[in-house]
């Protein structure tokens, strides 16, 4: 599990050209479907594809599969996903 944040104020951001959504890009970079919310005791089906940042990295961005309640905490909220979940959009 990594320790993130959300990025609020992102949903402007359009997944790079040939994707309809952050979800689809996400899918095809990971070779497999949205399931369950990555963030850690959450066991709602994940809906989006959110932006965050790890909290003990760099400037990196990352989609991440989140149900939308978890995608709606504020960027001043910790709390923790799956490693494998995080797909680096800015590397």
């Amino acid at each position: 599990m990594t320790k993130v944040k959300n990025l609020n104020g992102t949903s402007n951001n359009t997944p790079p050209a040939g994707y309809s959504s952050w979800k689809a890009w996400w899918e095809a970079k990971k070779g497999r479907s949205f399931s369950t919310c990555s963030c850690g005791g959450c066991a709602y089906a994940a809906a989006v594809g959110a932006h965050v940042q790890k909290v003990y990295g760099g400037n990196e961005w990352y989609i991440v599969p989140l149900c939308r309640t978890c995608n709606n905490q504020s960027s001043a909220v910790t709390f923790e996903v799956r490693d494998a979940d995080l797909q680096a959009v800015n590397s």
